[in-house]
């Protein structure tokens, strides 16, 4: 038996999204009247805004 903490043990990283050829990482957005949902940030901080909604795009979209 191994320990549950044995980095070894654990599973694969999965490896980010990209956006037009960005690296993008999941965040939280909570808005009120939109709701809260995980959306996509590029790692300079600013998230990813859909042109038509003006809305940040939800991680799993991309």
């Amino acid at each position: 038996m191994s320990s549950k903490n044995n980095p070894e043990a654990r599973g694969k990283v999965t490896e980010l999204r990209k956006y037009n050829g960005k690296p993008v990482k999941p965040v939280l957005f909570i808005k009120r009247g939109v709701g809260r949902y995980i959306a996509a940030m590029f790692e300079n901080g600013e998230l990813v805004i859909d042109k038509i909604t003006q809305l940040p795009i939800a991680y799993k979209n991309i």
